[in-house]
């Protein structure tokens, strides 16, 4: 099982990144570890050099607005040992004025051309902005993943006609609009992701009588990398495969994309 994009160092997880780190150790067989502002980035490249199976992705979340040159400088000072660039993109949900959002498309281009000339992958935010994220990427020749993707079926074909990929949360459990498209992207050009600490399982699981399913002694309302089985075994549905077959080709994407030895 390999989680694309967890935010294990992201301050309101309310307990160690270690003890998720060390459960992630003995269950998963790697986790990309996000960031989305510079001190994040920070704790995960330090969490990551820890953990064998744990690998860091530097980025910048678009509300934060320009305050991007410390973490470009991180990742250029961190080249070698960073897996991606993201979570970088923009984001039209939250982010209603338009200066802003020309400001966010400023700070977006920075990082395209950063991923493109250290040929790293970019993994995209792009909430209610995906056409405008897809029409500025669309001319790379790196790996692309759009992260939590929430935008058309037709954009998503257009997504994977470029031979991009998208990758899929525990959003898939609890929406139908993210199972419309799970059942539209093919494996192939699939990732599982938990955007934990958020989007957790629990209220999903209880609705069916399966809380217990979830691993005793963490917390139920936060999301760990693990239960992207969860999101395995709906995709599996969906698409009327085993869900060991989900992880295996997930799996498999992501090494490919991320370049991992594992």
């Amino acid at each position: 099982m390999i989680d694309i994009h967890a935010h294990l160092c992201f301050p309101d997880y309310g307990e160690s990144p270690d003890r998720i780190a060390r459960e992630c150790q003995r269950h998963m067989d790697a986790v990309i570890v996000t960031s989305a502002r510079y001190d994040e980035g920070v704790c995960a490249l330090a969490l990551c050099k820890k953990y064998s199976r744990l690998f860091p992705s530097i980025g910048h979340h678009p509300v934060e607005g320009d305050r991007h040159r410390k973490t470009i400088e991180l990742i250029r000072k961190n080249s070698e040992s960073i897996v991606g660039i993201g979570e970088v993109g923009m984001d039209y949900h939250w982010v209603k004025d338009q200066q802003k959002r020309e400001q966010q498309e400023v700070v977006f281009s920075d990082f395209i051309r950063l991923a493109d000339e250290l040929k790293k992958p970019l993994i995209i935010h792009s909430w209610d902005a995906e056409d405008e994220c897809f029409e500025m990427v669309r001319h790379l020749d790196i790996p692309v993943i759009f992260h939590c993707f929430s935008g058309s079926g037709e954009l998503a074909e257009k997504i994977l006609k470029k031979g991009f990929f998208i990758s899929f949360s525990t959003q898939v459990l609890f929406s139908k609009a993210h199972r419309k498209l799970a059942k539209l992207v093919p494996l192939e050009q699939m990732t599982l992701e938990t955007d934990a600490p958020f989007l957790s399982p629990y209220s999903y699981l209880k609705a069916k009588g399966e809380e217990t399913r979830l691993k005793p002694g963490f917390n139920p309302i936060k999301n760990y990398p693990w239960h992207i089985k969860f999101s395995a075994e709906k995709i599996g549905d969906l698409k009327k495969v085993e869900p060991e077959e989900v992880l295996w080709k997930t799996k498999e994407n992501a090494v490919k994309i991320f370049r991992l030895k594992l």
